[in-house]
C-alpha cells in the first residue's frame, strides 16, 4: 500500500517544474501518466548522457524526473488527440500542465468545462509569471527567475556582479509548490467533494524561497549587503563555517585551543567579527590546516557550529552518511546499464517511496517516435 496509490495524475507538463511535481506523486504510489508531444519532452535534451553523447532516450534528467510513471505520446492539438485527452481527464484526480496562458482555453479545456465533466478534478497550472498580470506572456529562463525573484542578489562576491545559483533551483521550487498546492486541493476535496484550479507562478515560488531578505526590506526599508559565505581551505579540501552566535564563536576557538582569540574584546560582537573578517581568517587558517574535512565536520558539528564539507560529485556519491540513509537509488538505462540518482526528498515510514517503474519502460515510446 502506497500513500497516494488511490490517485491518478495526468501530466501534460514539460521541462522540470511540472514533471518534478508529478514525480513526487508517482514516487509515493500515484498512477501518473506522462503525456509527451510528438517531439518529446523538453527535458530529454538535458543531460547527463552516457559517455556524454546526447540521446533523448538516455537523458539522465528525463529518467530522473519521469521514473515510476507510465508514458504516452499524444498530439493534443489534433482533434483525435483532444478527444483522447478529454477521456483521460474524465478519469483523473489531478491534471498538471505548464502551457502558456490561454493555451488550454484555446483547445477547449477551460477549467469550468473540465469541472462540468469531472467535478473532483484538481487542475494545476505552472507558468513562469502566472496566468494574469503584465508579465503573463513574457518568456523566461532559470536565469530570469533568479534575477527577478531576488535570489541572485544574495549570490556572488560583494564586489562583483550578482550570480545565478547552479542548476534549476527555481524550477524545482515551483514543482514543490505545485505538489503542495495539489495535495491541499485534494485534502479539501475529501471534505467538499469538489476539485479546484491551482495556479503556480515560478516567480512567486522562487520569491517565496527568498522571503527572509524580502521581508526585512519590506518592513525595515533596508537591504542586506551581499556577503560571501566563508569557504576556507583545510588539510584535504575546503569547509564552510558559520559562527555568527557568541556561543559558537567561543566553542570553536576553545576547540582549537586558542582562548585568547575566543575572549578577545575586539571580537566581542558579530558586527565586530564581520568588520575584522580578514584578520580573523588569517588566525583561523593555520588551525584548519591541521584537520581534514571529515575531522572538522564531526568535531565541530556537535558543538552546534554550522559547518559543511565542499564535496565534489564523486565524493558526494560515495559519502557514507548518504549511503547509510539510502539517499541514492539505482535506475536502469533504456539501452542497458544503470546510474544512480537522488531518492525521495522526504520519507514516510509506513508508505515509503519506491522505484517500481523506470522511465523509458512500460508504455514510454521512444523519443523519436
Amino acid at each position: 500500500m502506497s500513500a497516494l496509490s488511490d490517485l491518478r495524475v495526468i501530466d501534460l507538463s514539460s521541462g522540470i517544474a511540472g514533471p518534478f511535481c508529478s514525480k513526487l506523486f508517482a514516487d509515493f504510489g500515484a498512477d501518473v501518466i506522462k503525456v509527451e508531444p510528438p517531439g518529446g519532452d523538453a527535458s530529454r535534451s538535458l543531460g547527463p548522457f552516457p559517455d556524454d553523447r546526447p540521446d533523448p532516450d538516455s537523458s539522465g534528467m528525463f529518467i530522473y524526473l519521469n521514473r515510476n510513471k507510465r508514458g504516452v505520446t499524444l498530439d493534443i492539438e489534433s482533434e483525435r488527440g483532444r478527444a483522447r485527452a478529454a477521456d483521460m481527464f474524465d478519469d483523473a484526480d489531478v491534471l498538471l500542465e505548464s502551457f502558456p496562458p490561454g493555451y488550454m482555453d484555446a483547445l477547449g479545456f477551460r477549467y469550468e468545462s473540465l469541472e462540468a465533466r469531472n467535478a473532483g478534478l484538481v487542475h494545476v497550472s505552472i507558468t513562469p509569471f502566472g496566468l494574469t498580470g503584465p508579465w503573463r506572456d513574457y518568456a523566461s529562463t532559470e536565469l530570469v527567475q533568479h534575477a527577478a525573484s531576488g535570489q541572485s542578489f544574495a549570490n556572488g562576491s560583494p564586489d562583483r556582479e550578482p550570480l545565478k545559483q547552479p542548476g534549476y533551483e527555481s524550477a524545482y521550487q515551483a514543482g514543490v509548490c505545485a505538489f503542495v498546492g495539489a495535495m491541499t486541493a485534494l485534502a479539501d476535496r475529501d471534505f467538499t467533494g469538489r476539485g479546484q484550479f491551482v495556479e503556480v507562478s515560478e516567480l512567486e515560488a522562487a520569491a517565496a524561497m527568498f522571503s527572509p531578505q524580502i521581508l526585512v526590506a519590506m518592513h525595515s526599508g533596508r537591504t542586506h549587503e551581499r556577503r560571501s559565505l566563508p569557504i576556507l581551505p583545510c588539510k584535504d579540501g575546503f569547509v564552510s563555517l558559520n559562527v555568527r552566535h557568541d556561543a559558537t564563536w567561543e566553542y570553536m576557538w576553545l576547540f582549537f585551543d586558542d582562548p585568547e582569540t575566543a575572549y578577545d574584546p575586539r571580537y566581542a560582537t558579530n558586527a565586530d567579527r564581520e568588520r575584522l573578517a580578514d584578520e580573523i581568517e588569517a588566525k583561523l587558517l593555520p588551525h584548519l590546516a591541521r584537520y581534514t574535512m571529515e575531522e572538522l565536520f564531526h568535531e565541530l558539528a556537535p558543538l552546534r557550529i554550522l559547518i559543511g564539507m565542499t564535496l565534489d560529485v564523486a565524493s558526494l556519491m560515495d559519502d557514507p552518511h548518504l549511503g547509510e540513509r539510502g539517499f541514492f537509488a539505482a535506475a536502469p538505462l533504456p539501452g542497458g546499464g544503470e546510474f544512480r540518482l537522488p531518492g525521495a526528498p522526504f520519507r514516510m515510514s509506513r508508505t515509503p517511496a519506491v522505484l517500481e517503474r523506470p522511465a523509458g519502460a512500460d508504455g514510454f515510446p521512444p523519443a523519436r517516435e
